[in-house]
């Protein structure tokens, strides 16, 4: 195997110890004059494995400040099932983007035209966990019932998707998730405030809602942090 060249050495060093805790949240990090000496390494080198911690999320970068760059809180994992508010409660919140009736089928994603009749309500949150975003949702959610009323529930704070389309006489009952891991496009990064040119993954999903019959009630196109979730499956293997 190829050998790791020095300053990703260094990086997996301060790596280790930002997540063992020796490095703790919210600590000053080390300055790069500081590292150069421990390492004895250039101060380029030092500045490729710093970069390479803000990209992952591990360090606040200090920008052009003079301030002292910090270790970031890491981020709690959960798994990831159904209604976000649901399965986080009190340290979670959505905030509500747009919530719109569409009217014109340009304004569907075409991957998901041919699924989706019009009208159609449009449903776009973020989804915070100790105030850090770690998903943004866009809901289409075709004219199965009168889309006025369900809009108006759905526009109160910390609305439940699935409560509310029950409430209307729809029954959720199966989801189908296709998922996709990649790197955040620079828009992604942007919505999901990530650390600028960082390397954390995201995990496109998504999630096909059905009734009981198998109607389609609901496509959901999420874009969730990888380092915040797990996914959990079973299946048969036949």
């Amino acid at each position: 195997m190829p050998k790791n060249n020095k300053w990703q050495d260094i990086y997996y060093i301060l790596r280790d110890r930002i997540h063992q805790g020796e490095l703790r949240p919210w600590q000053e990090f080390p300055t790069n004059f500081e590292l150069m000496k421990e390492f004895e390494a250039h101060a380029a080198t030092v500045q490729n494995a710093v970069n390479a911690l803000i990209g992952d999320g591990l360090v606040f970068s200090a920008g052009n400040t003079t301030q002292r760059r910090r270790v970031r809180p890491l981020p709690s994992r959960s798994h990831r099932r159904g209604d976000f508010i649901a399965e986080h409660g009190g340290n979670s919140k959505e905030v509500l983007i747009k919530c719109k009736i569409l009217d014109h089928m340009e304004d569907i994603p075409e991957a998901i035209q041919g699924q989706i009749t019009l009208p159609a309500l449009f449903h776009h949150t973020l989804q915070l966990r100790d105030d850090i975003i770690v998903a943004v949702s866009r809901s289409y959610i075709p004219d199965t019932v009168p889309l006025e009323p369900l809009k108006e529930l759905l526009e109160q704070p910390n609305a439940d998707i699935y409560e509310t389309m029950k409430s209307h006489g729809l029954n959720p009952s199966d989801c189908e998730e296709t998922l996709i891991c990649s790197i955040a496009s620079p828009s992604e990064m942007e919505e999901l405030q990530m650390p600028e040119k960082s390397r954390i993954p995201i995990v496109r999903i998504t999630r096909k809602v059905f009734d009981p019959d198998g109607k389609l009630l609901l496509v959901c196109l999420m874009v969730d942090r990888a380092d915040c979730f797990e996914f959990q499956y079973r299946f048969p293997l036949c």
